[in-house]
């Protein structure tokens, strides 16, 4: 979709002559005679970049700027100065324009002036979405010791811009790491491409890009993702999928810091700092000689490797909790909380698809929930397994059933706490000694 941009200038010509101008660079232009009309038009629309004329009738120029940068903050503005404007147009990027330009205009200066401010505020809104992103979304939620060095290998791929390889099951949050690096590295803009989601027929143009003509409807030159993500990051999830044809390509991308748009042979610079990510064995692809043995050990600097949930199980009621808080903040819906059975039964589900099928999970509890408190019946309903006796016999003696759900509780816990006594004891609320006791009188042990 082009973006919009808003001409406000009062002189016919000028203003004919800035549309023809821009309309040729495939931009959409809605025109603005004064001040006021500018005023009305950002009341009722949304625009991606102005063009002002400081010397306007009915409102001046300068007033239309200063309600844009107090109220339109997000928008770029470019100014216009004739003879006598020269400095009202330095007082203007003062207050927040971000360029001006002087009359008589030069075509190509504006067209390059206009493409550079968009560029700069796609780039700040992607900033702002990951500041926003690293507050909410970005923050991996868990204690144990896996994710722990997960955090620490999260730093140490920060302070470098060595390439990272993350390997892991699908939904264990590999973008997730991928982002966090991004944003703690400092980098602009960060591009991702799903290897996976692309035609081999598409994927050089994706990856590349082309150069207009290279093939039917390449009406004009396009850069691929490897020059969008120049000096900031590019992201290759699932890997794992490329071609070898496609692999050699991205190689040659990697050892050169070289890139040729399809249908040219110009090599094109790139400086992108490579973070890739895969859910297959990717040593044993290397082995069956379906990925490139050179190609890995160029991504395979600093890797990560994300344990599935079903390890690291410890996590699960932090992360559960977070999702009940998340989910019901966002539907402004009541605080849930899991009564023990519940978060029994999540607790010992191996959970293949991962974080992904748990946040799953818990958005639906939250939407078909009436609360405040989530029941093991309703557990059970979701991940589609029977509820055990201790829990559905209402015929069970209460004792019987506190007993049988303390004992799959602690069996539960210590296997998510790997056994370590320690760690289970701390997790209960219990002394050591109380959880032996316990073990013992349950006759639980590691198998």
């Amino acid at each position: 979709m082009p973006a919009t941009l808003l001409i406000v200038e009062d002189n016919v010509q000028v203003r004919s002559d800035l549309s023809m101008v821009l309309e040729g660079d495939a931009y959409a232009i809605v025109e603005a005679r004064d001040g006021k009309e500018a005023l009305s038009l950002l009341e009722e629309r949304s625009f991606d970049l102005m063009i002002l004329d400081l010397d306007l009738p009915r409102v001046p120029g300068m007033e239309v700027l200063r309600h844009t940068v107090t109220h339109r903050t997000a928008l770029p503005v470019v100014i216009l100065s004739g003879k006598g404007t020269i400095r009202l147009a330095v007082e203007a990027t003062q207050l927040g324009a971000y360029d001006f330009l002087e009359k008589p205009l030069d075509g190509q200066r504006l067209l390059v002036t206009v493409r550079n401010a968009l560029e700069k505020c796609r780039l700040q809104r992607q900033r702002d979405r990951l500041m926003e992103d690293a507050s909410r979304h970005y923050r991996m939620v868990g204690a144990s010791p896996a994710l722990r060095e997960v955090f620490r290998l999260i730093d140490r791929a920060a302070a470098v811009r060595s390439r990272v390889l993350i390997t892991g099951e699908s939904g264990t949050g590999k973008e997730l790491v991928a982002r966090a690096i991004h944003y703690h590295s400092g980098l602009a803009v960060f591009v991702d491409v799903n290897c996976a989601a692309i035609p081999e027929t598409l994927i050089e143009d994706t990856l590349f890009g082309h150069k207009k003509g290279a093939f039917t409807n390449a009406a004009a030159d396009r850069p691929g993702k490897f020059e969008l993500a120049h000096d900031g990051t590019l992201f290759l999830d699932e890997i794992g999928e490329m071609t070898l044809a496609t692999q050699a390509k991205v190689l040659r991308a990697l050892s050169e810091n070289l890139v040729e748009r399809v249908g040219d042979s110009h090599p094109i610079p790139v400086n992108a700092r490579i973070i890739a990510a895969t859910n297959k064995d990717i040593e044993r692809e290397v082995r069956e000689g379906n990925f490139r043995e050179d190609l890995y050990y160029r991504l395979n600097v600093i890797t990560t490797p994300l344990s599935p949930l079903r390890e690291r199980r410890e996590d699960i009621p932090d992360l559960t909790a977070y999702f009940l808080h998340e989910f019901a903040a966002d539907m402004k819906r009541p605080q849930f909380a899991l009564d023990p059975g519940a978060m029994s039964l999540l607790m010992g589900h191996d959970w293949p698809g991962n974080i992904r099928q748990l946040r799953n999970v818990i958005e639906r509890l939250v939407v078909l929930e009436d609360g405040p408190v989530i029941a093991a019946q309703d557990v059970a309903c979701l991940l589609k397994k029977p509820l055990p006796e201790y829990l559905s016999s209402p015929h069970a003696d209460l004792r019987a059933a506190r007993e049988q759900f303390e004992r799959e509780y602690i069996h539960r816990t210590l296997i998510a706490h790997l056994w370590k006594i320690q760690d289970t004891a701390a997790a209960l609320g219990i002394e050591r000694t109380h959880l032996w006791k316990k073990m013992k009188r349950y006759g639980i042990r590691e198998a």
